[in-house]
């Protein structure tokens, strides 16, 4: 789930049949003009919500794509282990022993580094860089790949090659977001500032592009900022004007805190508050499980009562109802009645339900919940239908609404392709999908909804199975290696 668009089709091919993409993704790579079908394809683009109605663009890898980055940084993950300073430290996103390190807790021991060098030191700043992943030149990533330690010239030509293919040949906006190996590479490809000797503050922090600088002297701190600033801007890159704070970092509510928040650090007077108050990135460029280091204290019932107030109350905005969720989720407390309310609120927390619903014992009244909101005028965006599928796939498949859900979602989801994408390949059979899927199907399109719909033909019966997708299999190379995936399921 630490994807932004997690779909089943691409999860289930790389279980079972990775021989298959990794033979395509060869052929991909080819010279041969014969294998010119093989080319990889351009990438469907697709919004993910941020907080205040904002949106970050990105693009959906298909199997194929998903595959090889995932390969391809797997097999070249010890080029990007670099050498480490005890005064210049990036967090997260790297392999320890084999295994890539749990985002979770590198981005709690992120944020304990951060109040511990806060307490040494008279002075810090705090910043990170604007659209970061849209604003990534190709040219500029791929020639930091192929410098890379220990990285084959074959594969940093590949890189290159898939970098331009998926995004049609245009130079930027190319790297997609919430994918581990993707952020691997975002990380890694920022390791300068730890090795700039420029750079003279006692202390840099840095966890992908949030960057915190210590220092006792205010001087220095300025002067490195707009060293950094100019480093950055080599590459085409600037630093986020909104969210640069000077002695005001982690853990510090701003002047112009909401009523509702001050309320919550006043409630919380004995608690740690959550890491994101003036932390310079906003809750979803990270993964949900990414905040909190698990050692919050039980709170009253009192204290629980007055937050579940707050939740619904109309003056709360996106970062309180996160910081409102996660005390609530973490004491078991959050009222099921409230969870639809809130999804068609604040489209930015979609997918922090997810795990809400998974853990609540009232999921028929969450499901009718949505049923009515799906009913209703709500504005829904792109990123609230695809979680809402998921959610239903997943947590509300046995209630009365699950039905109702899914074909709403889909009814909507004529301008969002990866939507339709995410309920075509949901496999049930009863209310509408299977003769959806199979007109899809018979037409030979070779796209998302078509390969979705191939997936979630998986549980016909086998003959009708394998008749549906013969017409599939003819439309090109991939629907072929995607229903011969199948086939096998």
């Amino acid at each position: 789930m630490a994807a932004l668009f997690p779909l089943k089709t691409n999860k289930l091919m790389m279980e079972n049949a990775g021989p298959e993409l990794e033979a395509y993704a060869r052929r991909a790579l080819s010279d041969l003009p014969v294998d010119a079908p093989y080319s990889f394809l351009g990438q469907e683009r697709a919004h993910a919500a941020k907080p205040n109605h904002h949106l970050r663009r990105t693009i959906v890898l298909d199997p194929v794509c998903t595959f090889f980055i995932y390969d391809l940084v797997y097999r070249n993950r010890r080029a990007f282990d670099t050498r480490k300073k005890p005064d210049r430290v990036s967090f997260g996103y790297r392999f320890a022993g084999g295994s890539p390190v749990a985002v979770h807790k590198a981005f709690g021991d992120y944020t304990k580094a951060v109040r511990t060098e806060r307490a040494d030191f008279e002075h810090s700043l705090s910043f990170d860089v604007a659209s970061y992943f849209n604003a990534i030149y190709h040219h500029d990533l791929a020639s930091w790949f192929s410098n890379l330690k220990d990285v084959k010239p074959e594969d940093a030509k590949a890189f290159g090659i898939f970098m331009r293919e998926i995004n049609s040949g245009r130079s930027i906006d190319f790297l997609p977001h919430g994918l581990y190996p993707t952020k691997m590479i975002g990380a890694g490809f920022l390791s300068f500032l730890e090795s700039s000797e420029e750079i003279k503050s006692a202390c840099s922090l840095r966890f992908m592009d949030d960057i915190h600088l210590f220092d006792d002297s205010e001087e220095t701190l300025v002067s490195d900022f707009l060293k950094i600033q100019d480093l950055l801007g080599g590459l085409a890159l600037n630093v986020n004007a909104a969210k640069t704070s000077f002695d005001f970092g982690l853990g510090t509510v701003n002047e112009s805190a909401s009523e509702i928040r001050i309320r919550l650090m006043e409630i919380l007077v004995d608690d740690q508050p959550r890491t994101y108050f003036g932390s310079g990135s906003d809750w979803s460029d990270k993964d949900e499980e990414d905040y909190g280091d698990g050692d919050r204290d039980a709170i009253s019932v009192e204290r629980i009562s007055e937050l579940e107030g707050l939740l619904l109350d109309g003056r709360a905005d996106e970062a309180d109802v996160e910081l409102i969720l996660g005390i609530l989720q973490e004491n078991d407390a959050v009222p099921a009645i409230a969870i639809p309310t809130l999804y068609a609120r604040f489209p930015n927390i979609a997918k922090q339900l997810y795990k809400l619903v998974a853990a609540s014992d009232e999921r028929s009244k969450i499901a009718e919940g949505f049923a009515d909101v799906l009913n209703s005028n709500a504005e829904l965006l792109e990123y609230q239908l695809f979680w809402l599928a998921v959610i239903a796939e997943d947590h509300l498949h046995d209630t009365d609404e699950f039905g109702k859900i899914v074909m709403g979602v889909y009814e909507r989801s004529e301008p969002y392709e990866i939507v339709a994408a995410k309920v075509l390949e949901i496999p049930n059979q009863t209310f509408g999908l299977k003769a959806i899927r199979a007109r899809i199907l018979k037409s030979g399109a070779s796209n998302w909804k078509s390969w979705a719909s191939a997936i979630g033909a998986r549980t016909l019966p086998v003959a009708e199975r394998n008749h549906v997708l013969g017409y599939f299999a003819n439309g090109s190379p991939m629907n072929y290696l995607i229903a011969n995936c199948v086939k096998k399921l």
